[in-house]
Formats: C-alpha cells, structure tokens, sequence
C-alpha cells in the first residue's frame, strides 16, 4: 500500500511540475538550438544592397518585412492578432532631400562657403534661407539652464552644438537632432545648422541623408568640425575656443554678428507605409506576454545613391531576436506565458512604429510581464543591459540571468529605442545593446555586415534567453 502512495504522489509532484512550467525549458534543447552563424546570415541579408538600407515607408524596407515575416513562418511562430502574414501597416511619410545649396556666411572676418563640408540634416524643412545668426550652445532647456535665455532667436538662423556638456546632466532626449530641430523652430527660428564638436568620437558622416520631417521644420543643415571652424571665423571667432568652453559647461550663447544663407529642396510623399511584423509563440496563460523586439529599419539611402546598410543597426538585434524565437521554439513543449516577437519599423524616425503597435494593440500594455528591446549587438566583450534600477520587475529577472551565468552588464537606463515606447506605458523593460553612439560605423555607410564578429552572437541570444526565463519564472 505505502508504494501506491508513493506513485500517486510522485504522479502529483510531477503534474504539478508541469504546471508551474518545470517542463520549460528544455535549456539544453533551446542552446543546441543556437546558431551563430545563421545570426550573422541574417545580418549579411537584411544589410545587403538588395535592401536598399531599409528606410521606412520604402519599396526596400518593406521587401526586409517580408523577409522576416518569412522567418516566423519558418520558426514557427503563430501570427499576432491583427496582423496579415504577420505584418502590418501604418502610415510612413517620406521626406527626401533632392538638393543642398551649401552656406555662405558673411561676418566681420569675411566670407565662408562651405561645400562637401556641410550637408542638409535629418528633419530639415523644405526652402532657402538668408539672415542673421546667433548661437544657442547645446541648445539645451532646463531647470537652473536655459541656453536660449536672452537670445533673440525669431526669424535668425539658429546654430546649435551637437550632445551637451558632459558635466551637465541633461535629459537624452534634448541631445537628439529633432529635439534640437523642433526646439529652435518652436522658438521662431528660421533656419538651423547643427554643428559637430571637436571632442565627437563619431564624426558626422557627411554624405547627405534625410532621415524624416517635423512639421513647420525649417531649412536645417549639419556641419562638420572644418565647416565649423570656417563658419565661426567669418564671424571673427575660435570654433575650438567656443567648443571647450560650451564641453565645460559654460554658457556660449550669443549673436554672431553675420548673415547666413542656405537652401534645402525636398520632395514630401504622405502616402508611403511602412510594416511591423510580428510572431507568437504561445504559452499556458494567454494572458500574460512577455515581448522580445528589434528594429529592421534603417537610414536607406542618400542624394548621392550611397547605401547605408545598417548591419549592427538594428539588422544585428533582428538576427538576435530571430535566432532567441528559433531557440525558444525549440524548448518543448508551451512557456507559461506567451512570447511575442516583434521588428518595428520607424525607429529611426522617433520610434514610430513600436508608437503605432502600441496604439495598435491597446489591450497588449496591461498584461505585458515584460519588454526586451535589443539595438545594435556587434561585440566580442559581452553586452550592456540598460534598464531602470526602480524597474524591481526587471531588475529582478536580469539578476536571475545573471546568477544563472548571462554575461551582461547592467548599464545605466538609456530611451531612444522601442523600449522607450513601452517604458512610458509603465511595462518593466530594458535593452540589450553592446554600444552607444560613440561607435564610428553608427549611422555611416561602413556600418556592414563584412566585418561584424561572428563569435558574440551565440552568447547574445543565451544572455536573451536567461533574461526571459528569469522573467517567466523558469530559472
């Protein structure tokens, strides 16, 4: 009789191991299931010429949707609800620069045109501008710091320095090129020229992209350190001298005693749309998701016909997240809670596409465990995992991973990406990410998949993994 007993609670032990998800993962399935070299295939593929860089709203970007919605197939994965061979659309105006005339400045020192040294920016407006100049330092907005305070700004060509002083802890958000676009044109300006700074580790790439609009932008430009150095001369002043005072922290801002004029010409498309594209693997409670995602678009292509292939971004994440589906799939039997797989377009433009997901999906938020973005993995070194130290969800489940032997960092909280989207939601997110934008392939034509390192990928999709097991409750 007592052997009986025992069957029978052997029996109940086990049933209710499978229960509570004792039964997934089968880690060792799921890591055989790994294959770095298919990651960095993927890479190569999405990062080829025959996707033109992958800009959203593009005939090139929306073949790359495709392709991935392809790969769910492949795996596997159950379509989202609302979505049509796992994709779906939403509107994507194109804005494409056609022309850049260059500045011409005329100061007290004399006159400056600058040529290759100077481009039209990301979010530049559409027309020809010629008036006086001031600059606005970073053109930075904060309590106790305000660097447009007693800057006469309406109807002047506004020149504003790119980041912000390092000694100053200014929101990431104002360090961006819209911010700096959009918060010059809120306050009148009639042009803006976004300079490079001295101490930039990632120079801008002077090819000539456009990346998207603000409404009422006006005409913008970049400039490069050498622009720069001209430009101020003709104004009577030491570009270098202005930078290292602005990178300690002082307040440069001031009238620049000259006349500039440039002139953007561009062609507005309202029409074009650009693709999500999303998989499911579907757990024991469907109410519960935990979201893993990635971003395929990227800048596409500039004025000139150069390619910007965009293979660490984000083709790098999408690889990851692809090889992360293949591997949970593998793992017998359902997880606890569902696993959605997403590649948002529109993150170049402002996270655009995860914004019209989540709009799209209004019930999602409320029953997401947790989000996972994952932007640019080329590494040898092991990744960062920026999230929120508040964020006990979150923080929790990469504590786990890490005990259980994930190689990540924890990295203080950075927005930016689709994970930011989430964030204001109230979801327990992070991102996986090996760099910032210090890189010098970030956003350039070099960014290629020829001499993206192999070896880093299959340790990035196991790091994956112990994340979203820690997050399910299966470590």
């Amino acid at each position: 009789m007592k052997y009986r007993w025992a069957a029978v609670i052997i029996l109940v032990v086990a049933l209710t191991g499978c229960m509570h998800g004792v039964g997934w993962p089968d880690r060792e399935a799921a890591f055989a299931a790994i294959d770095e070299r298919r990651a960095h295939e993927v890479i190569a593929v999405l990062a080829s010429p025959v996707y033109e860089g992958r800009r959203s709203g593009t005939a090139g970007e929306a073949l790359a949707a495709g392709w991935i919605a392809s790969q769910f197939k492949d795996i596997g994965l159950s379509e989202a609800p609302g979505f049509t061979d796992y994709r779906t659309t939403y509107p994507s105006p194109l804005y494409t620069i056609e022309a850049f005339t260059g500045i011409t400045a005329r100061g007290t020192a004399g006159e400056s045109f600058l040529g290759d040294r100077a481009q039209s920016a990301p979010y530049a407006g559409s027309g020809t501008v010629e008036a006086g100049a001031v600059l606005a330092g970073f053109g930075v907005t904060m309590d106790g710091y305000d660097e447009y305070a007693g800057l006469d700004v309406i109807g002047k060509v506004v020149f504003i320095l790119r980041y912000s002083a390092p000694s100053r802890s200014v929101p990431e958000a104002q360090t961006y090129l819209a911010a700096k676009v959009s918060g010059a044109a809120s306050r009148g300006a009639a042009g803006v020229i976004i300079v490079d700074m001295p101490s930039s580790p990632s120079p801008f790439d002077m090819e000539g992209q456009t990346v998207s609009a603000l409404p009422g932008a006006p005409p913008s430009a970049l400039v490069s350190v050498d622009g720069a150095r001209s430009l101020f001369w003709a104004a009577g002043l030491s570009f270098d001298e202005v930078a290292a005072q602005a990178w300690a922290g002082g307040i440069v801002s001031r009238d620049l005693a000259m006349t500039v004029r440039f002139g953007v010409t561009a062609d507005w498309n309202p029409e074009a749309r650009a693709y999500n594209v999303a998989g499911v693997l579907a757990g024991r409670d469907p109410t519960r998701q935990v979201l893993i995602c990635a971003h395929h678009d990227h800048l596409g292509t500039d004025r000139t016909g150069a390619v910007y292939p965009g293979a660490d971004d984000d083709a790098s994440g999408v690889a990851v997240m692809l090889e992360a589906a293949r591997a949970m799939a593998s793992a017998k039997g359902p997880p606890p809670v569902s696993i959605w797989f997403v590649s948002f377009s529109g993150e170049e433009e402002g996270l655009l596409g995860s914004a019209a997901f989540a709009a799209g999906t209004p019930g999602l938020a409320s029953s997401l465990v947790g989000v996972l973005n994952l932007d640019m993995m080329r590494s040898t070194s092991g990744l960062g995992v920026a999230v929120d130290s508040s964020d006990e969800r979150m923080m929790d489940a990469i504590s786990r991973a890490i005990r259980d032997g994930a190689s990540l960092a924890v990295i203080p909280w950075s927005g930016g990406s689709d994970h930011e989207t989430f964030s204001r939601l109230d979801v327990p997110t992070c991102m996986v990410t090996a760099h910032g934008r210090e890189v010098p392939w970030y956003h350039a034509t070099t960014d290629t998949a020829l001499d993206f390192p192999v070896s880093g990928l299959g340790t990035a999709v196991q790091d994956v993994l112990r994340v979203v097991w820690g997050l399910t409750g299966s470590l």
